[in-house]
């Protein structure tokens, strides 16, 4: 008996000896996990806290990720956000929704940009990390020009992995400041055409797009800005034309639609140097959905080419629409009780909830700000 008790008392060599299971395999496993465990696993080892922030483990980490439609909505002055799946279940189902309260934030926030690459820009030049409910304010890039003058983009370079921000604050004054750490903004001087920049902008393939006018012969135009190589070029678009741009079959493209969606336009840009452009017509995309007769809005786009429809108020049943145009197709995402669960899970106490924005394709990221 004396002797069993000691044999159950030894160490075990293995136990006391430190694991060789590759780092490529740790990151592997811990990639799979929740944002709240790898968080907690940083700080019980030094070597998987420095794992977690190479850029390799992010992107290990957004790949076993699905993308999803986050929505941010305003209880007065405060803010939260939904989180709607995208994709169904084998089953056809969805899966569940899951409700945040968005901290920092004091008032009702609009962005000024599609979710990219994880990261979203806010007005007073902030980057908003969702996933890690993380804020990042950087450097104003000139002190006598207002913030409200100033006009910022926020692109990814998919090459090198790096989030940029354009700040265009007059014709002759553009910045550009990369994400990272001790960086600050540089001053572009070469080959920037003389423009007005308006309205949002879209980044997809490396491209940064966003509407503009150019100042020598006020001609309304699309603004293409590479995020890598950081040089411009104009392209035309249809004249007269109000629409929203989107990555289409690795193209840009722009949608037009009525609001009841008995038409929906498609221009595909077929050539960028000859600025031809090819249109898609389809119609009356709603007639069997939930949505029909309720004014919708167009959104964007998913991974899967599906342009993407959403309800202008919040209510306690939550209709998305997706339509696959190179099916002709519809599909409808149905969520039910949103707003009490999300009531329950905020603790909201008023019903009034008003839709600031809404980001298809939303994709968790780890990146550190």
């Amino acid at each position: 008996m004396i002797k069993k008790r000691r044999l159950l008392e030894r160490p075990r060599e293995d136990e006391s000896q430190p694991s060789d299971i590759p780092n490529e395999l740790t990151m592997e496993i811990l990639s799979r996990f929740s944002v709240k465990s790898i968080v907690r696993f940083g700080c019980v080892s030094k070597l998987w806290s420095s794992l977690t922030r190479l850029p390799s483990f992010n992107n290990l980490f957004m790949s076993s990720r699905k993308p999803r439609l986050l929505v941010t909505f305003s209880t007065g002055l405060k803010q939260y956000g939904i989180l709607f799946p995208q994709h169904q279940n084998p089953d056809g189902s969805y899966p569940p929704f899951y409700s945040f309260h968005i901290n920092n934030i004091n008032e009702p926030t609009y962005a000024l940009s599609k979710s990219v690459e994880g990261l979203i820009l806010l007005p007073g030049f902030k980057i908003w990390n969702p996933t890690v409910r993380r804020f990042s304010a950087l450097p104003h890039p000139n002190e006598h020009i207002p913030t409200e003058n100033c006009r910022s983009f926020l692109g990814y370079d998919p090459l090198e992995g790096k989030h940029k921000v354009l700040c265009i604050l007059h014709s002759e004054d553009v910045r550009v400041f990369t994400l990272g750490a001790q960086e600050s903004w540089r001053i572009l001087t070469k080959g920037i055409p003389k423009h007005h920049p308006r309205g949002y902008g879209r980044c997809f393939n490396g491209i940064l797009y966003y509407k503009a006018c150019l100042l020598d012969d006020d001609k309304n135009i699309i603004m293409s800005f590479d995020v890598k190589s950081e040089s411009f070029s104009p392209i035309k678009h249809p004249k007269d034309l109000s629409f929203d741009m989107i990555p289409y079959k690795g193209r840009l493209a722009l949608v037009t639609y009525e609001y009841n969606l008995s038409k929906v336009d498609i221009y595909i840009l077929e050539d960028a140097d000859g600025h031809e452009w090819t249109r898609q017509r389809f119609l009356n995309i709603i007639c069997k959905s939930k949505l029909r007769g309720n004014p919708v809005v167009f959104k964007g786009i998913t991974d899967d080419g599906e342009l993407v429809f959403t309800p202008s108020t919040l209510s306690e049943s939550y209709c998305v629409l997706y339509f696959d145009p190179s099916k002709n197709s519809t599909r409808e995402a149905l969520f039910e009780g949103v707003k009490g669960e999300t009531r329950r899970c905020c603790g909201i106490a008023t019903e009034y909830m008003h839709i600031i924005d809404v980001f298809p394709n939303h994709i968790d990221s780890l990146v550190s700000l």
